[in-house]
């Protein structure tokens, strides 16, 4: 929850500080950033349920080995939006 609140007043800061007037595809922009976010943390804590039940009880290796495992997902994903955003 506290990282879809930081990404939420991050993107609201940046929007003021460029002086950008929000619009109903803006709108739909940043549904689309809260939804990836939302993704984002879900792939990395099932990554890290599944660390758990393979036996990994040393909490700071849960959390490393469950970014790790799931960034090739994340990395696909955002890359996927780049490209669909500077060539569509």
């Amino acid at each position: 929850d506290l990282t879809l609140i930081a990404n939420g007043i991050l993107l609201f800061a940046l929007l003021s500080v460029m002086g950008a007037t929000l619009t109903l595809p803006g709108l739909a922009g940043i549904a689309l950033t809260v939804g990836m976010a939302v993704d984002a943390n879900v792939l990395i804590y099932e990554r890290m349920k599944e660390e758990k039940m393979h036996g990994v009880t040393v909490p700071t290796e849960v959390i490393t080995r469950g970014f790790t495992g799931s960034f090739g997902a994340l990395f696909d994903g955002q890359l996927t939006t780049l490209f669909a955003a500077l060539f569509g």
